[in-house]
């Protein structure tokens, strides 16, 4: 499309159209992140809003489209990054469990309760690395590891509309973080626990 008048340009008529001729791309990508048709929806109202709210100046509607794409795409990130802080401020309920039966009878730890207290923050620790993960990179592990529906990453890949590569090169990166991530964890809470690991192999 050719470049037009900046004054002339009717910024909702235009959000409106794209809206209309780009909503159901954009739904599906957003739903993907935040895993959740209401959220979803709710990003796509609340970016046209921002977008109206700004009133900057396009010569073209394809310039508008770009912008209005990347605050959709900002605005889901802002509450899937909101949803991972969220999580984080809950423990797991074991670690409560651990805590009230600690309370009431302090004297009584059993080794099965010291073994399940560390799986528990493993777990906690776990959530947290997967929260700190790029998004492209968590949405990778979840569609192609913590999606018990999927059967192959080539499936998962063709599900959610991601190249194959892409989608491997996305599990990759996002493994080795979240392992580094978990190396960097338990050896702060080995040393704050005064644990020697012994020299390296």
């Amino acid at each position: 499309m050719g470049n037009i008048d900046p004054e002339a340009f009717d910024l909702s008529a235009v959000v409106e159209r794209l809206m209309l001729h780009h909503r159901h791309k954009w739904l599906r990508f957003v739903q993907r992140m935040v895993q959740n048709h209401a959220d979803a929806e709710d990003v796509l109202q609340e970016a046209a809003l921002k977008m109206l709210l700004r009133d900057r100046r396009f010569h073209s509607p394809d310039q508008a489209r770009m912008y209005l794409g990347r605050i959709i795409c900002n605005t889901a990130i802002e509450i899937y990054h909101l949803r991972q802080r969220n999580r984080r401020r809950h423990r797991p309920l074991q670690d409560y469990m651990f805590r009230a039966s600690a309370h009431v009878e302090p004297l009584l730890v059993t080794a099965e309760g010291e073994e399940l207290q560390a799986k528990a923050r493993m777990m906690s620790l776990l959530d947290e690395g997967l929260a700190r993960l790029p998004v492209k990179q968590y949405e990778a592990l979840r569609i192609t590891i913590m999606d018990p529906g999927i059967v192959s990453m080539r499936d998962a890949g063709v599900g959610h509309e991601i190249a194959y590569s892409t989608l491997r090169h996305r599990k990759v990166k996002g493994l080795r973080r979240l392992k580094r991530f978990l190396h960097r964890a338990t050896d702060s809470f080995s040393a704050k626990l005064g644990i020697s690991k012994g020299p390296k192999a």
